[in-house]
């Protein structure tokens, strides 16, 4: 038997790739994950607030860490890489990562989770163009810096609730008409005087050459005019994560996997767990549900 072959191929150190893991382990299986982030995304989340036992919250980064220490402790195999490609020949998944390094199994998990669009604006990837305020928010510290936030969801509360720490001004941009956020998230922005809330506003371009300085804004029923910023984090959106699959599969409209009761894909032994699977919901805690689901699922499509 090839070293690099294992009951499970898990892409995504994320919480459902984690999870699945922890249980592929414990239930006998080998594993062996790809990812190159302990916790993969949750990093982005500064307190995570409603995941049962943690009274008054837990960082994203330690969460994800502690999590990743656990399954690693029960075996679980990290190569902490991202697969290029996962393809199928044989009865068996074949990955293949940057190293051109092959490794081979019966079945597969994608934990790949979704990845934050940009808009669809010109020079959309001009620099101080941000997607996470917990990494990039600290840039702007000390600069009496005005930073403009666009989205009307958690993450978008998540991003002004952690800069108003940091900048003098904070415009939260939101397309609708209301907050789609939890109302714990409203009552903290609401206590935030340094936070603005625009409704109805849309952002339909950026200023600057290398680097913005300021951005284009359209509320409903009013002109374009141009506000200066110091940068601009987003928050307008997500797509799944599944460009490293080879292999023909059912997806949504979105792109996203679909699965059946037992969370398997359309392809026979290819299971999916977390965000990047048809759900609806994406929270941490449902991504370790289905973490722990697909593990349970794998172990009895192998036997």
């Amino acid at each position: 038997m090839s070293e690099n072959r294992y009951d499970v191929i898990i892409l995504g150190t994320g919480p459902g790739g984690i999870t699945a893991a922890l249980y592929g382990q414990r239930l006998g299986l080998n594993t062996v994950v790809f990812g190159d982030i302990p916790g993969g995304s949750v990093y982005m989340i500064e307190n995570i607030m409603n995941y049962p036992g943690f009274i008054g919250g837990v960082p994203g980064a330690q969460f994800g860490t502690m999590a990743f220490q656990q399954a690693q402790s029960e075996g679980a195999n990290f190569t902490l890489s991202r697969l290029e490609s996962l393809s199928s020949s044989d009865g068996l998944f074949k990955g293949i990562d940057a190293n051109k390094t092959e490794y081979l199994a019966p079945s597969a998990i994608v934990a790949t989770g979704r990845v934050p669009k940009r808009l669809a604006v010109p020079n959309a990837h001009v620099k101080g163009v941000h997607f996470c305020s917990i990494c990039d928010g600290p840039l702007y510290r000390g600069k009496n810096s005005t930073l403009a936030v666009v989205g009307n969801e958690n993450a978008a509360a998540q991003h002004a609730l952690a800069l108003s720490r940091i900048a003098d001004t904070v415009m939260l941009l939101c397309p609708g008409d209301s907050l789609q956020m939890d109302t714990a998230h409203i009552n903290q922005i609401e206590k935030q005087s340094n936070i603005d809330v625009h409704l109805n506003t849309e952002v339909t371009g950026y200023k600057g050459l290398d680097i913005i300085d300021g951005i284009v804004i359209k509320p409903q029923g009013a002109e374009e005019k141009e506000v200066p910023v110091d940068g601009l984090f987003l928050a307008v959106g997500w797509r799944p994560n599944v460009g490293m699959l080879d292999i023909q599969v059912e997806k949504t409209a979105e792109g996203y996997l679909k699965t059946d009761e037992k969370l398997m894909t359309s392809f026979p032994g290819l299971f999916a767990a977390g965000d990047v699977r048809d759900t609806d919901m994406w929270q941490v805690l449902t991504a370790c549900a289905d973490g722990a689901r697909a593990a349970k699922y794998v172990s009895e499509f192998l036997e």
